[in-house]
């Protein structure tokens, strides 16, 4: 792949059509892309459901968002083209991202594409990228060999454009206001707090409503005694409802236990990042939430449905942040006993952490 004319370019486009966490595995990248282009301006393309992420960071000028896929119009293509992008950067490996970076008119267009799918790889040869790179993931699964987290790839694909990827460290930006917003949270709850993220794959293998009723009671033991915040968004609403409904009935308000766990739903991505912020610990499924906690150095247990584990476990673990990756089984107590050690763990770490730093301070 030859090097990028970054230094040269007055306007970049930056899209990335998926998720949220990837997004913010995005950040280094888009840090190193503002040190190597600080003239140009820079406008990222996104979904309009992550598009709070990089609210307020400095090395994105402009944010825009494109509607779903079925409701692009001529207009919209006429908007893209009107951008008049010196580079286009497909930065997630996706058809609908090469569709956009071709449609922008730009006429340097780089991004990266997975072997594994041919005809793909193809039309970003051909047609959809002038600058192109691949990665052969299903290769290296299959010798066994070790797989790069996303963050790696995003930095293979900015050397090789020219840029140099020096901090690699994730970067999500809280406001003063959204900071004052994560202290009054903290007054208001007993620490340690633990934030537990919903998401429908925890009833996956054999797993219950009454198995997340256990959960909720035991990281609160294992946490040694704090609270513990439930978040959910609007695909989890009914999740819950039914947990809240069986956290009712076996512990009454009245119970301590019961006062001590709180469900937060559907706010907002900045709202989200202020609850995790107040957070001493995150439990969480392979969701963006684990991208989130990673940002916000928040140490997290992250668990893993075992058919995608060999692979999630790598390329989407936990970056630069203490953690324990958990495997789920088909026995849904001895999965839970693996939550509850990995905690403890990650509490014990802490705690040796912080005592080693106060020694270091007293010296």
């Amino acid at each position: 792949m030859q090097s990028v004319p970054l230094t040269e370019a007055k306007q970049i486009l930056v899209i990335r059509t998926d998720h949220i966490g990837d997004l913010i595995l995005s950040t280094p990248f888009l840090k190193a892309l503002r040190k190597s282009a600080p003239a140009a301006k820079i406008t990222a393309l996104l979904p309009s459901y992550t598009s709070q992420v990089l609210a307020g960071e400095s090395f994105v000028d402009t944010i825009i968002t494109y509607p779903d896929r079925d409701k692009l119009t001529s207009s919209f293509y006429d908007e893209l083209k009107g951008l008049n992008a010196d580079i286009a950067i497909a930065l997630s490996p996706r058809t609908i991202t090469y569709k956009l970076a071709y449609a922008s008119g730009a006429p340097c267009r780089a991004g990266y594409f997975y072997t594994s799918r041919p005809l793909t790889a193809i039309m970003c040869k051909m047609l959809y990228l002038t600058h192109s790179m691949s990665f052969n993931i299903n290769k290296e699964l299959a010798l066994g060999h070790p797989i790069m987290h996303e963050v790696q790839q995003l930095g293979e694909l900015a050397k090789a454009m020219g840029m140099a990827y020096e901090d690699d460290s994730l970067t999500l930006t809280l406001s003063p206001e959204e900071e004052s917003a994560t202290n009054e949270l903290r007054r208001n709850w007993k620490a340690p707090v633990v934030v537990l993220q919903l998401h429908n794959n925890w009833l996956n293998l054999g797993w219950t409503i009454n198995n997340l009723v256990r959960l909720v009671g035991g990281l609160i033991m294992h946490a040694q005694g704090g609270e513990v915040i439930i978040t959910y968004g609007a695909a989890e609403s009914k999740l819950a409802a039914d947990l809240r409904e069986a956290l009712l009935q076996a512990a009454p308000s009245s119970n301590t236990e019961a006062s001590r766990v709180h469900l937060n739903g559907n706010a907002d991505f900045r709202q989200w990042a202020c609850l995790f912020n107040s957070a001493d610990y995150v439990v969480t499924p392979d969701t963006g939430a684990v991208h989130l906690a990673a940002a916000l150095k928040k140490p997290v247990v992250a668990v893993y449905e075992p058919q995608t584990a060999t692979l999630c476990t790598q390329q989407w673990a936990p970056w630069q942040v203490p953690h324990r990756s958990i495997i789920k089984s088909e026995d849904p107590g001895a999965s839970m006993e693996k939550i509850f050690r990995a905690l403890e763990q990650l509490v014990q770490d802490k705690a040796k952490s912080e005592m080693q730093h106060e020694l270091q301070q007293a010296n």
